[in-house]
């Protein structure tokens, strides 16, 4: 409506409720012209339309015979309804097509009543809630209401199987965990198991996001396939849950006992006993399949303690419904060698669909032996059917899921959760289009349209004008829906639910559906007055209200975990004591929250007080959600109170005297019902009396008070207040009961000024706990030295919390100082830890201990000082070997050690290294196995490499000239072979030697002044050693090949030189690597503390 135009309402059926429109009009028309524009079938004087002005000044009907002359001023409302008379219907109708067919939309959907209207005062017990369902134009979820909401999950997020229950229908944005579409069902491929899934979101379309199981995002688990279908109609089937699989937990240990005698022992021979286990497939299965769990492994153990595999047999054979021949299926015989849990899966075709007899029958016998693991489960039986598992013809969102069981994920696959958002209507630059919308106005269009809706609703079937002004509305006041309808409940409700969030409540005039909103409006549409109705009544609601309401939500500030606010009551400071609870369907914003539970405290603040009025169907014109002007009768002062002695019809005998002048009227209290503690309050205006009297008649016909009451006499006067219409109640001979509340729009604008504080997911505040002190810690060991802690200078404590007080203990502080020393030094460690070791003493160092817990900051009182000796319980420390002591040789391929253990030494084993020279020691590196106990008085003799080496070649120092064949230029003289120049020639020696096998040759060569030598293997192909041209020993590796005889020296032509020996000898794997070694020898004593190291002893290994 602008302020160049003409509101006009025009009512065209008996009930002005009914197929009711609003229009405007250029200023200026008479009332004649306005009707001919709203009603062109009407025809003149007819008598069937009544026609009112209204203003903020008041209503006026004006007479048909004037409305060719009057033109409405500005600022004034034209109401048009039709009144009762012949044939009224009949031809006002003929301006509507169709109205009575829309008649049935309450008949289809029953559960559509809004509100609760009639409710009377007796309602006020109820608290908050109870106020709210009497005088509230926005409906509220009922407390049976709030039992039967959304329950997303119980522990974490839950998916579960609901059959029977209705799909669900998700509006707006909110984290779900969607309920199985199907049944989960186990796959085994080879050692690995596999979990398939579907789950169904609901109905689409949906965007779907951010998937998670339980706190997790999918991205994260290894080796899982997923598959999202949004809901579109040309979504394609889920290939990773094609078929119908049907999964029956067995749980049944396969067996095969042996037969037993009278006494109940075994009988040694005989064989076991067939035990089969038998289950059955479902109905109309094609395809079988048989689980096999091994929870224990399958294995043994051989007589060297080795794992050996291990074979169980299976047999597993079928008929149809139990009747007939046993057909075989197969005979299993399953091997592994593993001691962990795992699955085998053997499936295969049925000759035809049908409920059939599966039996399953272990064939190896039962192995008692401890170190044999053939223990067979008989886990599942799956059914298997070709027929796609989803059968809808309205598609939905589903998630379909193959998953590897892993460390990450084992058990079953029931907290998947995803973000999901409701694809509809939504405004864009003024225009409706698709898209992803949180406005309540999209939902009420989903819920009305959308394919959860049994009985959809057309467009043309919506007020989308109305609608749009209403989603435009919420978008400027930030009022969103998010929840996920997967309860049972009425359409009613679930409209109810929706409208609330956007501040309004459905409406279906009898044509088309719309929404009453409950904010601020300026179009009057009657006056109600006592000229036009009657048996005004008025209650209060009295409570007292509580220091807040209490709100629990699924925050999606945090990823839509469940929270509590605590919103105050406005005005209210200090320790929040009593709160209420309430319910705010579809809000998860906790901004949203504080603002809309604000908005509900205003609303019981300024709409304390219910009125309502009778007035005739001739009359009415107003309808749930109108705007009016209420002019009612009231006391303006009490002249005189008086308690009622007896009623005859209207006359009242009261226990007071007293002169009735005019305008006078009594008012006292009517009650509903025995429940009713609050009553109604009623003004009756009562007869003039001129003479003073006790008894009173009241004015026409009404209520009356009851005998003992007590009533309020005094001068009437009329006030005026605007009003919301809340509902309209059928009454005797058409007339009507008007339900009112206040308008009060200064809840709009209380509600606008809201700044919700910063929210942090916080209840309550904290506390000062600095008061609770902890009890004094008890030390539960303290360990020191080699013994207590493998060091010797070792220092390690272990403390846990007192008795005696309920402080929470956070911590410790463990105190130590060196015995007798002033400054203490302070560890802390958590509770969790309890335990911590020093690095900072010596062996036999005396040292002081005291510890204390911490609360928090708060510190409790300390222990008793303890004295230790750091190592006090350990052995002397072995003394060090004298070098006299250790002997040392080396070898072929290996160096042997004699070391004398002294008496008195503390020597109880050894420890030794060897180390290459020129190599620093490194313990973990370089020891020679494990340490060696020894005796003290004894020699110890170790062989380090292989001692069985010998010299293939005779005379390795060149003692005898006859045990070589040497050439020209080469003679042997003194222990020494010599060449002279001159000559290239050999010196060699047959040996025996055999072809792939290693050999390490050591040449000590005394001198060479000129030329060179080379070692070498002959006879057939030469393998050939590196050439020498300097003194000293010379080790080197020759391989033999075919044909290799001997050993050999070559020299050069220009060779001069001596040499002191040559050793040739087999290289076996046990042979220490040639070269210089360092060893080292550490004492130990009983307790593996080590004393010092003696070393290093060289030796020279060939």
């Amino acid at each position: 409506m602008t302020s160049s135009t003409t509101p006009v309402v025009f009512a065209p059926v008996l009930d002005p409720g009914t197929a009711r429109q609003r229009l405007d009009v250029m200023p200026g028309l008479t009332i004649a012209q306005i009707v001919a524009l709203v009603a062109p079938g009407q025809q003149p004087s007819s008598g069937h339309l009544r026609v009112t002005l209204t203003n903020d000044q008041g209503t006026v009907a004006v007479e048909e015979r004037l409305w060719h002359r009057v033109r409405p001023n500005r600022g004034t409302t034209v109401v048009v309804r039709a009144v009762p008379g012949k044939d009224a219907l009949r031809s006002v109708l003929l301006a509507v097509v169709s109205i009575a067919a829309s008649f049935v939309a309450p008949i289809l959907f029953p559960g559509l009543a809004v509100g609760s209207f009639g409710l009377s005062a007796a309602t006020a017990g109820l608290g908050i809630i109870g106020s709210l369902l009497i005088n509230a134009l926005i409906p509220i979820e009922t407390p049976d209401a709030q039992e039967r909401r959304n329950v997303y999950r119980i522990d974490g997020w839950r998916n579960d199987i609901r059959p029977g229950a209705p799909i669900p229908c998700a509006l707006g944005k909110h984290r779900y965990a969607p309920p199985l579409a199907a049944q989960s069902y186990t796959e085994v491929v080879g050692d690995d198991q596999y979990i398939r899934a579907l789950f169904c979101l609901g109905y689409g379309p949906l965007r779907v996001s951010e998937l998670r199981i339980g706190d997790t995002s999918v991205s994260d688990y290894e080796d899982i396939d997923i598959e999202i279908r949004e809901g579109r109609p040309d979504d394609l089937p889920v290939s990773l849950y094609p078929r119908q699989v049907l999964e029956e937990g067995a749980g049944v240990q396969l067996v095969r006992p042996k037969p037993r005698n009278l006494s109940g022992e075994e009988i040694d021979g005989a064989e076991g006993v067939e035990t089969p286990v038998i289950r059955f497939t479902a109905i109309n299965t094609a395809r079988a399949s048989v689980i096999l769990g091994f929870q224990a492994g399958l294995f043994h153990i051989d007589s060297k303690g080795r794992r050996r595999s291990q074979t169980v047999t299976i047999r597993i054979r079928a008929r149809q419904n139990g009747l007939g021949d046993w057909l075989d299926v197969v005979t299993l015989d399953i091997t592994a060698d593993r001691q962990e849990a795992f699955l085998r899966q053997h499936s295969w075709d049925l000759p035809t669909r049908g409920r059939w007899q599966v039996e399953v029958t272990r064939m190896t016998d039962d192995n008692n032996d401890t170190q044999t693991s053939d223990t067979v489960i008989l886990s599942a039986i799956q059914s298997i059917r070709p027929e796609y598992p989803i059968n809808m013809d309205k598609p939905v969102a589903l998630i379909a899921v193959r998953v590897r069981a892993t460390y990450q994920l084992n058990g079953s696959l029931d907290g998947l959760n995803a973000l999901i958002e409701r694809e509809g209507m939504v405004r864009d630059a003024g225009e409706w289009t698709v898209g992803f919308g949180r406005n309540p106005a999209t939902a009420f269009l989903t819920a009305l349209m959308g394919p959860q809706n049994p009985y959809p609703v057309l467009e043309s079937e919506i007020d989308l004008e109305q609608i749009s002004d209403w989603y435009d509305w919420c978008d400027e006041k930030g009022l969103k829906y998010d929840r996920v309808h997967d309860a049972a409940e009425g359409f009613g409700d679930m409209l109810n639910a929706i409208c609330g969030a956007g501040r309004a409540s459905p409406r279906h005039d009898g044509v088309r559906w719309g929404v009453v909103i409950d904010r601020p409006e300026t179009l009057v549409i009657d006056h109600i007055n006592p000229r036009n109705s009657e048996q005004f009544e008025w209650s209060r609601d009295y409570f007292v209200p509580p220091d807040a309401l209490r709100v629990r939500f699924w925050d999606e500030s945090n990823n839509y975990e469940e929270a509590e606010r605590i919103v105050p009551w406005p005005g209210y400071e200090g320790p929040i004591r009593l709160t209420e609870a309430i319910d705010l369907p579809g809000k998860t914003d906790p901004v949203e929250i504080w603002i809309e539970a604000r908005r509900r405290m205003y609303e019981l603040m300024h709409r304390a007080d219910s009125f309502s009025a009778i007035q005739s169907g001739f009359a009415r014109v107003a309808t749930r959600g109108d705007l009016v002007m209420g002019s009612f009768d009231v006391l303006s002062r009490t002249q005189m109170a008086a308690r009622v002695k007896s009623v005859a019809g209207q006359l009242i005998e009261v226990d007071e005297q007293a002169v009735v002048p005019d305008g006078y009227g009594v008012r006292f209290r009517v009650f509903g019902n025995a429940d009713d503690l609050t009553g109604t309050s009623v003004v009756r205006p009562i007869a003039r009396s001129d003479e003073e009297t006790c008894v009173l008649l009241l004015e026409s016909v009404g209520d009356v008070p009851e005998v003992g009451d007590v009533i309020h006499m005094g001068p009437i006067e009329t006030t005026s207040l605007a009003l919301r219409v809340r509902g309209i109640e059928s009454g005797d001979d058409f007339s009507s009961r008007i339900i009112m509340i206040a308008a009060a729009p200064e809840i709009d604008v209380l509600t606008d000024a809201e700044v919700a504080p910063e929210w942090d997911g916080r209840v309550g505040a904290e506390i000062d706990i600095s008061s609770v002190v902890p009890a004094v810690p008890t030390f539960v060991s303290i360990a020191t030295g080699g013994i207590g802690t493998d060091d010797p200078d070792g220092l390690a404590v272990i403390l846990q919390p007192g008795l005696g007080s309920t402080a929470q203990v956070t911590g410790y502080e463990l105190d130590h100082r060196l015995n007798g020393t002033g400054a203490w030094t302070t560890t802390t460690m958590p509770a969790a830890a309890s335990g911590v070791s020093i690095d900072a003493y010596s062996s036999n160092d005396q040292v002081d201990l005291r510890a204390r817990a911490m609360a928090g900051t708060t510190p409790g009182a300390y222990t008793g000082l303890i004295t230790l000796t750091i190592g006090g319980n350990d052995p002397a420390i072995p003394s060090a070997l004298d070098s006299s002591a250790v002997s040392l040789a080396g070898g072929l391929g290996h160096a042997t050690l004699a070391i004398v253990i002294p008496t008195g030494s503390n020597i109880d084993a050894l420890k030794l290294y060897r180390v290459p020279v020129g190599t620093a020691l490194d313990r973990e590196v370089h020891g020679l196995g494990a340490a060696v106990n020894v005796l003290a008085g004894s020699t110890y003799v170790r062989v380090d490499g292989d001692s069985t080496r010998v010299a293939l070649n005779a005379d390795v120092e060149f003692n005898n000239d006859t045990a070589y064949d040497y050439a020209e230029g080469w003679l042997i003289i003194d222990g020494q072979a010599v060449h002279v120049s001159g000559t290239a020639s050999a010196l060699s020696q047959s040996i025996s030697i055999a072809p792939g096998k290693t050999y390490r040759v050591a040449l000590d060569v005394d001198e060479i002044t000129a030329g060179s030598v080379q070692v070498k293997l002959t006879g057939g192909s030469e393998v050939l050693g590196d050439l020498v041209t300097t003194s000293g020993l010379k080790r080197s590796k020759l391989t033999a090949v075919s044909g290799n005889t001997h050993i050999a020296l070559g020299s050069s032509s220009p060779l001069e030189g001596a040499f002191n020996s040559l050793t040739i000898f087999e290289e076996t794997a046990g042979c220490v690597d040639a070269g210089d070694w360092n060893y080292w020898v550490e004492p130990l004593n009983s307790e593996a503390i080590a004393g010092p190291i003696s070393g290093p002893f060289v030796a020279s290994i060939l």
